[in-house]
């Protein structure tokens, strides 16, 4: 036997106005705060918010590293856009550092900033809603939470960028050593000296020192010889 479900619970999908219900902000919500993929979180982001505020949201992100611009579909080009969510979305703060609103423009500016990323959204909607009404509220946590996986997302890169970096320095650190015993058992010369014939080569002819030892241990010739 089947058990009704309670008129509430039928709205997961959407509300009495038919704008998304709980259930799809918490689960776009939950898909940002686990997205490691930027372009994807746009897209959630651009979606979710366009349903929860009722019209086409037009996103801008920016970090120390990227300018992107994106909507439901995902990351766009600047060129994409109309001239009027371009305008929006690059006005300046006011003096307490909240986006001026836009009053040439009808729909609804939001922006949320997190320790490395500042997220902004345009929703071109003709109703936009009050400041303290339910669907900005959620507009407003589900930029967030786009923020804090924008903020996670970099932090992610920067870690992968340092772990490649510490591993060149270790190959770098490999070669050189391996140069300077090739040059310390040919000339009988101390490590000191050894280091300073590939340093000064390196300098002379503009070449990364790693470079220099890689070409004296692949080739056996001197390192002036080599670049």
């Amino acid at each position: 036997m089947s058990v009704p479900r309670p008129a509430t619970a039928a709205t997961d999908a959407t509300d009495a106005s038919g704008r998304p219900g709980a259930a799809r902000t918490r689960a776009a919500a939950r898909q940002l705060v686990r997205s490691d993929d930027l372009e994807e979180a746009l897209a959630v982001a651009g979606a979710a918010i366009g349903e929860v505020l009722d019209g086409e949201a037009v996103l801008r992100v920016r970090t120390t590293q990227h300018d992107l611009h994106a909507s439901a579909s995902g990351v766009v080009p600047p060129a994409a856009l109309s001239s009027l969510a371009l305008s929006v979305l690059s006005l300046p703060h006011d003096v307490d550092g909240a986006p001026q609103a836009s009053g040439h423009a009808p729909g609804i500016l939001i922006e949320s900033t997190g320790g490395h990323a500042t997220c902004r959204v345009w929703v071109d909607t003709a109703h936009p809603p009050h400041e303290d009404a339910a669907e900005r509220t959620l507009a407003e946590l589900l930029l967030h939470c786009l923020a804090q996986s924008v903020d996670r997302i970099v932090m992610v890169d920067r870690v992968r960028q340092n772990e490649a970096n510490l591993e060149r320095a270790v190959e770098s650190h490999r070669l050189v050593g391996q140069a300077m015993g090739i040059l310390i058992e040919r000339h009988r010369i101390t490590s000191e000296e050894a280091f300073e014939v590939l340093r000064r080569a390196s300098q002379d002819h503009n070449t990364k020192l790693r470079e220099v030892a890689r070409r004296v241990i692949e080739t056996g010739a001197e390192p002036d010889d080599v670049v």
